[in-house]
C-alpha cells in the first residue's frame, strides 16, 4: 500500500512528488500517456509571470506571486534554463491606459515588486520592433521564462532518486473507498493508498466524476495556438511582450524562449473536445493578425514549427485546490490554466502543507535536491574532447541544428525515467526541435531509440500509443543510417 499516489504526470504532478519525495512516504505517481508533460505542461507560452494580472485574494493571485519567488532557486537545483527578461504589456491610447493602471494597482496588492509604466520613447528604445503608436506599457521585470517540460522531467528524475515510484501508460479508471483506504483502479492495476492527490489536468474533473458524478465541476478546455520562430529571429524581442488583457485571458504575445527560438500565441479557441490539438489555418491567420498590431516587420518567414496547447479551464473561476467532503484524504488541485506554470511550486507547497496536516510526516536523510546533466553544446572545447576521449559517441553529432551528441540521446534512453519515443528524446535534450524539426536527424534517432531498447524500427513510435513511425523497413535506406 502506497502513503500518497499522484495522478498525473504534468508540472503539478512533477513537482508535488519531488517535494513529497523529501519525506519518509511510499509515492506513486500514475500518468496516463507514455511520458510526462504530455498535456498542457507540453505545449504553453513557458512565462514565469509576474503576477499583476490575478484578481488579488485568489488563489492564482497568491500562487503566482509565491511560484514566481521560487522559480530561481528551484531551476538551479534542477539544472533548467530560467531567465527574468522582463514582460511588457502595451497600451496604444488613454482608454488602455486606464487598464495599465488597474494592472499595477492589482499588482501592487497582490505583492508584485517593482511595477514601473513607462512612456512610448523608453518602450521603444528597450524595445525597437514594437509599434510605433505605443503609448504606454506596463513593466514588470521579474516576469521571465523557462522550460516548463524539462524541469517537469527532472522534477520527476529527481523524486524517483528519492525513493518515488512512478506508472506511465496507466489510466486511472475508477477510485472506490474501502474502509480507511482508497482502491487506485487503472487499466492494468489495482492500488491501494491513503492519500490522492489529483492533478490530471484537463482530465482532473473526470477524476472528481469517479467519487461524486453529480459534483459541480467540469473542465472546459481552451486552445491556443502558436508559431516558433527560428533562431535567426532570436534578437527581435528581448522581452515579452503583451497587449492589454482580455476576457478570454492575456492575449496573442510574443516572447524570446530560453533556447533561443521567438514564441507568438496563443490565441484562445474553447473547445470541446479535450484532446484536439490541432491547429488551423484560420487559427494561426488570427495569431499573427492580432501579434502585426504592437510588433512590426515580424520575420514570419522565419516560422519552423506551429502547435497548440490546451488550457484546462473550468466553471470554477478560481484554481480548484479543495478536499470534497465527502472524501476525505483526496486533494483535488484542478482547473489549472494560466498562471498555472508560474503557480506549480506554490502548489506543490500547498500539498505538502495539506499533508502535515493530516499527517505527522518525516524528512528523509540524505534526500538529493539537484540534477546535473551535460549539455555537450554548452561545454569548453577541453571539456567536449575530454569526454570524447572517454567516448566517442560525445563526439557524435546527432542533432546538428540543436548540436546534439549521440551520448546525450543514449543518456536520455537508459535515465531513470527512460525516453522512449521521439517526442520524449526531443524534450529530455532538443534533438529534432531545431530549424529542420528532425528532418535530418529523425531517422537518426529513430536507429538508437531501436537498437538500445531492442525494438525493431516500425515499433518505435513518436509519441506512443500507435504513433508508428514507419510500417516497413525499407532495408536499402536504413544501410546507411550509420551511428558512428
Amino acid at each position: 500500500m502506497y502513503d500518497v499516489i499522484i495522478i498525473g504526470g504534468g508540472i503539478v504532478g512533477a513537482l508535488i512528488a519531488r517535494e513529497l519525495s523529501f519525506y519518509n512516504l511510499s509515492l506513486l505517481l500514475l500518468e496516463k500517456e507514455s511520458d510526462v508533460a504530455m498535456g498542457a505542461t507540453k505545449a504553453n507560452s513557458a512565462i514565469v509571470h509576474a503576477g499583476y494580472d490575478p484578481i488579488p485574494d485568489t488563489l492564482k493571485a497568491k500562487t503566482n506571486v509565491e511560484g514566481n519567488k521560487l522559480y530561481k532557486n528551484l531551476c538551479e537545483e534542477l539544472g533548467v534554463p530560467f531567465k527574468r527578461i522582463g514582460a511588457f504589456v502595451l497600451a496604444f491610447n488613454e482608454e488602455e491606459l486606464k487598464i495599465l493602471m488597474e494592472l499595477k494597482e492589482r499588482g501592487i496588492k497582490n505583492g508584485v515588486p517593482e511595477l514601473y509604466i513607462l512612456k512610448r520613447e523608453e518602450i521603444l528604445s528597450r524595445e525597437p520592433n514594437i509599434n510605433k503608436d505605443v503609448k504606454y506599457a506596463l513593466f514588470a521585470p521579474t516576469s521571465g521564462i523557462t522550460n516548463p517540460f524539462l524541469l517537469t522531467i527532472n522534477a520527476i528524475e529527481n523524486a524517483i532518486e528519492n525513493g518515488l515510484s512512478i506508472k506511465l501508460n496507466e489510466e486511472v479508471i475508477d477510485i472506490k473507498k474501502e474502509e480507511s483506504v482508497y482502491q487506485v483502479i487503472t487499466d492494468k492495476n489495482i492500488y491501494l493508498t491513503k492519500y490522492i492527490i489529483n492533478c490530471a489536468g484537463i482530465n482532473s474533473d473526470k477524476i472528481i466524476k469517479m467519487l461524486d458524478p453529480d459534483y459541480p465541476f467540469e473542465i472546459t478546455p481552451r486552445k491556443g495556438e502558436y508559431l516558433v520562430l527560428d533562431k535567426k529571429a532570436k534578437d527581435f524581442v528581448k522581452s515579452t511582450i503583451f497587449h492589454v488583457p482580455t476576457k478570454k485571458g492575456k492575449g496573442v504575445l510574443i516572447t524570446p524562449t530560453v533556447e533561443g527560438n521567438i514564441l507568438i500565441g496563443p490565441n484562445a479557441e474553447e473547445i470541446q473536445e479535450k484532446e484536439d490539438k490541432s491547429t488551423t489555418l484560420e487559427g494561426l491567420y488570427e495569431v499573427k493578425e492580432k501579434a502585426r498590431k504592437y510588433c512590426e516587420n515580424i520575420p514570419f518567414h522565419l516560422v519552423i514549427n506551429t502547435f497548440a496547447g490546451i488550457r484546462a479551464s473550468s466553471t470554477h473561476k478560481d484554481f480548484f485546490v479543495e478536499e470534497i467532503p465527502e472524501f476525505k484524504n483526496i486533494l483535488h488541485i484542478a482547473g489549472i490554466d494560466s498562471p498555472g506554470i508560474t503557480s506549480a511550486p506554490s502548489l506543490a507547497k500547498m500539498a505538502l502543507n495539506w499533508l502535515m496536516e493530516k499527517e505527522k510526516i518525516t524528512p528523509k536523510k540524505n534526500i538529493k535536491k539537484t540534477i546535473n546533466k551535460i549539455s555537450f553544446k554548452d561545454l569548453s572545447d577541453e571539456e567536449k574532447e575530454r569526454l570524447i576521449k572517454e567516448d566517442p559517441r560525445w563526439g557524435h553529432i546527432i542533432c546538428r541544428c540543436e548540436h546534439v551528441s549521440e551520448m546525450e540521446i543514449i543518456s536520455a534512453i537508459h535515465s531513470n525515467l527512460p525516453a522512449t519515443t521521439l517526442e520524449a528524446i526531443r524534450k529530455r535534450t532538443r534533438a529534432g526541435m531545431g530549424r529542420c524539426q528532425g528532418a535530418f536527424c529523425g531517422y537518426h534517432i529513430m536507429k538508437i531509440l531501436s537498437e538500445e531498447l531492442n525494438l525493431p524500427l516500425t515499433k518505435i513510435t513518436f509519441k506512443g500509443n500507435k504513433s508508428y513511425m514507419v510500417k516497413m523497413e525499407n532495408k536499402a535506406r536504413w544501410k546507411y543510417v550509420k551511428r558512428s
